[in-house]
């Protein structure tokens, strides 16, 4: 995707994939690549041929090269999770409104998602790191039903001892990170809703640990208000060894939590789930 920000949460929660270049318009208006390829170099003249070629590219491939009924695997870099579902729609369509408030990009595509998948879970190759690649293998295993995880828990050593303090510190920061990402949060942590801060429609349940050697637990009501919520709920995990550290991280964000394979249910009233190493 074109720019800095990563898109990928908003995109899945809005049902569509999307691309950026704005200033094209609608791209259903060009007959040709190297019509599209014009009006880029048009709107851009200080750019190299080459830029103006990959630019183009890439629209003119989102436009008519994904088809009704194909595969999208669309990687979000906060989490390090992929979102895997179907193009649902026929044709790109043109829409500037921004997606879940924040996502401007208008070239989009409508997407059933059915599956998020951490990195180890996904097989096959693609077609390079562009805003739009092929998938060089079957993905139909894509799309199987996840195995459940049967985890011999002693072997890998990790603690499940909740840090009261530190979870509190991590709500702290988690406020001060989301404020910085255009955000009104609320805590709402001592309601025991199912989740420690509200933004809006988006709730999120917060975890702090010291050591990626410490597992993360949902407790049965914050599992019963992620399945609840889906889209709309997402964990913020942050890992740091200090308070001065704590201060200045950024959290692994997954949204939809429940749909990713690897939970397991504990002494029949907490789910646990332990990152991949």
């Amino acid at each position: 995707m074109e720019g800095s920000e990563e898109y990928a949460a908003e995109c899945y929660r809005s049902g569509v994939i999307a691309v950026g270049w704005n200033d094209v318009g609608d791209l259903n208006k060009f007959a040709s690549r190297e019509e599209l390829k014009a009006k880029c170099a048009k709107l851009w003249p200080d750019d190299s041929n080459r830029s103006i070629e990959q630019t183009a590219g890439v629209l003119w491939n989102f436009r008519s090269s994904v088809k009704e009924g194909d595969v999208v695997i669309c990687p979000d870099r906060e989490s390090g999770r992929f979102y895997i579902g179907r193009i649902l729609s026929r044709k790109a369509f043109y829409d500037r409104s921004p997606l879940d408030g924040k996502c401007r990009f208008a070239h989009r595509r409508k997407v059933r998602w059915e599956r998020i998948l951490n990195s180890d879970e996904l097989r096959g190759r693609f077609g390079g790191c562009q805003t739009v690649s092929a998938v060089k293998s079957d993905p139909g295993h894509l799309f199987k039903p996840p195995r459940q995880h049967r985890r011999k828990i002693g072997h890998r050593r990790l603690s499940f001892r909740p840090d009261m303090e530190w979870g509190l510190a991590a709500e702290d920061r988690a406020m001060q990170w989301l404020k910085a990402k255009g955000y009104k949060p609320e805590n709402v942590a001592d309601l025991h809703v199912g989740w420690d801060i509200t933004c809006g429609d988006e709730k999120f349940e917060v975890k702090g640990r010291k050591s990626e050697r410490t597992a993360i637990r949902l407790t049965e009501n914050e599992w019963k208000a992620a399945r609840k919520l889906g889209k709309a709920y997402s964990i913020l995990l942050f890992t740091a060894p200090t308070h001065e550290k704590l201060k200045t991280a950024n959290p692994a964000k997954f949204p939809d939590p429940t749909k990713t394979a690897g939970w397991e249910r504990r002494r029949r009233i907490t789910f646990e789930y332990v990152l991949a190493d």
